[in-house]
């Protein structure tokens, strides 16, 4: 696992949560609501082969009923410490789920790929796309898995790792709008005997043989380009509403505290500035920790609000100057292929410094528009939106 520079083994304990809320990765097209719906702290690898000799699987509900034409995932073939030697050679198979509580991998193999060489995968060795010969058929609604198994004849030696979005303090659920049965990484060993790796997020997407795209296509964390809530500086979402109308009864945003007792204020406005509504959330719904700890806060409209198709908005989140907050955005993957039904496609994160707003800095380019807050908005249903996950305690063991 890895997070920055650090790198720990985890062991976990954990019992799985189902929800009735959808496997979307993005909120865009969900019925219960609308953005990103995601958060993370950075990227874990999960070693395939290596000197434990996993065997790793990611699952996922299917939302779309077709043939899959081929996949797109994250690979790290060529670090030291995520792979050794060639990188191995990675079995890529798509397996029915076994149907029992815990939902793993079945033996039932419905499709597979074979990566023989991992460093020369196209259209890139990090990002590569696995086009399957005969495309299996999945059905909307079930449970699948992707299996990466090294099949090398020195798996110990010649490996690579799968890279995914990770939570420093796992949550149950892992993410807020997606359920822990709909999308998972598992880990086994020999046998194997699977583990959950509770607050990983599958960097994956589905491309079906009718066009159809899903899953989740956010592939970076700019963690270390934070950007701070206080007095003048504020951060935003801005966006713009595609398809049809949403009426959204709240909204829910990661942020962390690091100084004050001020509440945060939420802001919902126009794209000219004309307010919706405002209100605030207390600074106790947050912790005060060193280093910052990133929760999801939510707050609820007084009432719900209708935001039209084709109309920009903003959701600003400020604090008084006496108090400081802090949010970093996840960067969506459309530099490297991934299909835009895989992220936020409406809107882009924004922060003010003294009342100019500009898009996110990150690796030397300023005003970036391929960065979203982790954030979303909570659309008004007959069963009320979830409030933001309970964290879990985990235990690091080298």
């Amino acid at each position: 696992m890895r997070f920055g520079n650090l790198r720990v083994c985890v062991l976990l304990s954990l019992s799985l949560v189902v929800s009735a809320l959808s496997a979307q990765a993005t909120c865009t097209v969900s019925s219960v609501c609308y953005g990103p719906g995601l958060g993370s702290d950075g990227l874990a690898n999960t070693v395939v082969g290596g000197p434990w000799n996993n065997v790793v699987s990611y699952r996922f509900r299917a939302e779309h009923s077709g043939l899959l034409r081929q996949i797109h995932v994250y690979l790290i073939p060529d670090k030291p410490g995520y792979a050794g030697g060639t990188a191995g050679k990675i079995n890529v198979t798509v397996n029915a789920d076994d149907g029992t509580p815990a939902h793993n991998p079945s033996t039932t193999v419905l499709a597979s790929y074979l990566i023989s060489n991992p460093l020369a995968a196209t259209p890139s060795i990090h990002f590569p796309i696995l086009v399957f010969s005969t495309p299996p058929t999945l059905t909307q609604g079930q449970l699948y898995h992707i299996v990466f198994t090294n099949v090398d004849a020195s798996p110990t030696v010649n490996y690579l790792s799968v890279d995914a979005l990770y939570y420093v303090n796992p949550t149950i659920p892992g993410q807020p709008t997606i359920s822990d049965v709909d999308s998972a990484v598992l880990v086994g060993g020999a046998g194997p005997t699977w583990v959950p790796r509770q607050g990983y997020t599958p960097v994956l997407e589905l491309d079906y043989q009718d066009g159809w795209s899903s899953l989740n296509g956010y592939m970076e964390v700019w963690v270390g380009a934070p950007e701070t809530i206080s007095g003048a500086n504020a951060v935003r979402e801005t966006f713009t509403v595609s398809g049809t109308q949403r009426i959204v009864a709240s909204a829910s945003i990661r942020v962390a505290r690091t100084s004050g007792t001020d509440s945060l204020i939420v802001r919902l406005e126009k794209g000219d500035g004309t307010l919706i509504e405002q209100g605030e959330i207390p600074a106790t719904s947050l912790p005060l920790t060193s280093p910052a700890s990133y929760v999801w806060v939510n707050f609820k409209f007084a009432s719900a609000h209708t935001l039209l198709a084709g109309q920009s908005y903003h959701l600003q989140i400020g604090a008084a100057a006496t108090s400081v907050y802090q949010a970093f955005p996840i960067r969506k993957g459309l530099a490297y292929g991934f299909q835009p039904t895989t992220y936020f496609t409406d809107g882009y994160a924004e922060f003010s410094q003294k009342g100019v707003w500009a898009g996110w800095t990150q690796w030397g380019v300023a005003n970036r528009t391929d960065g979203d807050l982790q954030f979303y908005l909570g659309v008004a249903q007959s069963k009320p939106v979830p409030p933001p996950p309970s964290a879990l305690t985990i235990m690091a063991v080298h």
